[in-house]
């Protein structure tokens, strides 16, 4: 469910339930409003920020990156980038994706800041990929009642629709909008489980 807030043009902010959880989220390519979430982050003082994107294909085009999931634990903002090569992007976000005390964590993140840097010259300073690696460290490490601590981490309430959808349109669907959120929820609280039970932070 989405519960609508007021909303500017080129912006949206909503309530997007996921089940186990209610995300305050914000979908825009206004480079004001990014510059706002980009300060929201960094008076959270969150040290781990959840990271996903979404990639869209025209005919007779190349794949490209089209949204940027961000979420820190209590804002999620999805970034609807320009498909224009020339286009202005924000600085805030560049410098945001660079801090040295903040780790960015995603599945199979690498692929997708590689992505970002060849389309938008968007570098990170520190990534973490949740993937096959993280469990079989999990694994050996003898993590126990791993099934009853992640229920509690995968949203319930996760559209598959979406799959069929166009995300590179300007106005992205309540489906979308839950599933892109979802991942980067995801991606968060299995960052968060992993650094809390190895001590990484």
């Amino acid at each position: 469910m989405l519960a609508s807030i007021p909303f500017l043009p080129e912006m949206s902010s909503s309530i997007v339930d996921l089940g186990v959880a209610t995300i305050k989220t914000t979908v825009t390519s206004e480079i004001s409003e990014i510059n706002r979430l980009v300060k929201t982050f960094l008076s959270n003082n969150k040290k781990i920020i959840g990271l996903d994107t979404e990639r869209a294909i025209k005919i007779g085009k190349l794949p490209k990156t089209v949204l940027l999931q961000l979420y820190d634990g209590d804002y999620c903002l999805v970034v609807q980038l320009p498909s224009e090569d020339d286009a202005v992007l924000p600085l805030s976000l560049f410098n945001f994706l660079n801090l040295p005390d903040l780790t960015f964590v995603g599945v199979g993140i690498h692929k997708s800041l590689m992505m970002l840097e060849r389309e938008f010259g968007f570098t990170c300073k520190n990534a973490a990929d949740i993937g096959p690696a993280s469990w079989n460290l999990m694994s050996k490490n003898g993590a126990a009642n791993l099934s009853y601590k992640m229920g509690d981490i995968f949203p319930t309430q996760k559209p598959t629709s979406p799959i069929f959808d166009d995300w590179s349109t300007s106005a992205l669907n309540e489906d979308q909008i839950k599933l892109a959120v979802s991942n980067a929820y995801l991606a968060f609280r299995t960052g968060c489980f992993l650094s809390t039970g190895f001590r990484v932070i």
